[in-house]
């Protein structure tokens, strides 16, 4: 079982969500950006909103977190949906995010200690902008952070689904 303690009111509801972001359990969304995790057999994950449940100041911050755990791997995956023209800013708020704020890190301890594999840490863009390689490099290097991906997210496309990545 994944444990969010004391987070518990920020998860992704099936059904009547709080959470603005939240269009689902698994499912997040904010301005026409989506992303969804789908699970197979014997794996279980939460969506955890983070911008404005777990992180409520005015500091750097993403807007979710995907937690997965399966027979032996567990995923934090940190998840920004942003506009074309602020993808640069996406990689400061998921590196301050992961280096520098302990709820995350309380929340990753509790996935880590939920049973066996190892923890891997993620982090992805969901976007209708893209970057070239050189952009993308350059942001990783500046914020010290690799970025799995940088998704297209467009209404008319199908929801990038990170499952695949995992």
């Amino acid at each position: 079982m994944i444990d969010t303690s004391p987070y518990l009111h920020c998860e992704c509801l099936r059904m009547a969500n709080g959470h603005d972001v939240c269009q689902g359990e698994l499912t997040l969304q904010e301005k026409g950006k989506k992303v969804t995790l789908s699970l197979r057999a014997n794996e279980e994950a939460k969506a955890v909103v983070l911008d404005g449940c777990v992180f409520r100041d005015n500091d750097l911050k993403c807007d979710a977190l995907f937690l997965f755990k399966s027979y032996n791997r567990k995923v934090a995956a940190l998840v920004e949906l942003k506009g074309a023209g602020y993808i640069s800013h996406a990689y400061e708020q998921l590196a301050y995010t992961r280096y520098n704020r302990s709820e995350y890190r309380h929340l990753k301890q509790n996935l880590d200690q939920s049973g066996p594999g190892q923890l891997k840490e993620m982090a992805f863009i969901v976007t209708n902008g893209m970057l070239s390689k050189p952009e993308r490099e350059k942001l990783e290097d500046r914020y010290g952070l690799r970025v799995n991906e940088v998704l297209k997210s467009e209404p008319t496309s199908k929801i990038p689904d990170l499952r695949v990545y995992f």
